[in-house]
């Protein structure tokens, strides 16, 4: 009888427990949901960074107009950073809620690495090679990149072309000093599966294929230290192709074959 009771009194008390919890989580969702549906959150700032002023306004109204006046609990997260990254210039965020009345967005933007131009139209590309905007003006000293005029490319999306691909490659894989070293590569020429960097104004650089660009580019830096002086304005192109067999020529042969 003495066991029986006790049993009884263990399974009462486990009952109660069970019978508690069951209150307590109903008690937390009904608060949550009375905090979620009341104004006592509603978004009334929007804290904006990592961004320029011009971006930070246009991420503030799209923001705005989602989220504001909403409850801080009501708000989608990942869904208003999704379409913030819809935003050409916006190559990631993060949003967090910081009580009691703002959405804080953390913004790392794009950066134009290349010009592209298809036929008159020029396009900046960012280095992960979306396509950022049309523009008129390029930043100075950004290389160019020239497509045909029959290629398409779409404000905010990847460019899908082999040729830009090829290009952002090689500015990848430039070793450190390579502008001081060799000069700045101005122009990228995409050919039948190979790439040519124009350092200045006449220097090609014939790198062939995309394998082994690092090392063929620490090439291309070694054999111009080999040219100094006037002979390195005559210089008209260095070949690494293959890079264990590295050759240049002078601007004077290049006339003289075409010739």
């Amino acid at each position: 009888m003495l066991r029986r009771r006790e049993l009884l009194r263990k399974q009462g008390r486990r009952r109660l427990a069970i019978l508690l919890a069951i209150v307590s989580v109903i008690a937390v969702v009904a608060g949550y949901k009375l905090l979620a549906m009341s104004s006592a959150f509603a978004v009334t700032e929007v804290d904006v960074r990592g961004a320029n002023p011009a971006l930070a306004r246009q991420i503030h109204a799209a923001v705005e107009s989602v989220a504001g006046g909403r409850n801080l609990l009501q708000v989608d997260q990942s869904a208003l950073a999704s379409r913030l990254q819809d935003m050409p210039y916006v190559r990631s965020v993060s949003i967090d809620r910081a009580f009691p009345h703002t959405l804080a967005v953390r913004v790392v933007v794009e950066h134009p690495a290349v010009l592209v131009m298809v036929g008159k139209t020029g396009y900046l590309v960012s280095d992960d090679g979306r396509v950022l905007e049309r523009t008129a003006a390029a930043p100075a000293r950004l290389p160019q990149v020239t497509l045909t005029g029959t290629t398409s490319l779409t404000i905010g999306r990847d460019s899908g072309d082999d040729g830009v691909r090829a290009a952002l490659a090689v500015l990848a894989s430039t070793p450190p000093g390579f502008g001081h070293a060799v000069g700045h590569i101005t122009r990228l020429i995409p050919g039948q599966g190979t790439i040519t960097a124009v350092v200045g104004d006449h220097i090609r650089l014939r790198l062939g294929d995309t394998s082994q660009l690092s090392l063929k580019l620490e090439v291309v830096r070694r054999v111009m230290r080999r040219v100094q002086g006037a002979q390195r304005k005559e210089l008209g192109y260095i070949d690494v192709t293959a890079p264990n067999r590295p050759a240049y020529g002078m601007r004077s042969m290049l006339t003289s074959s075409t010739g």
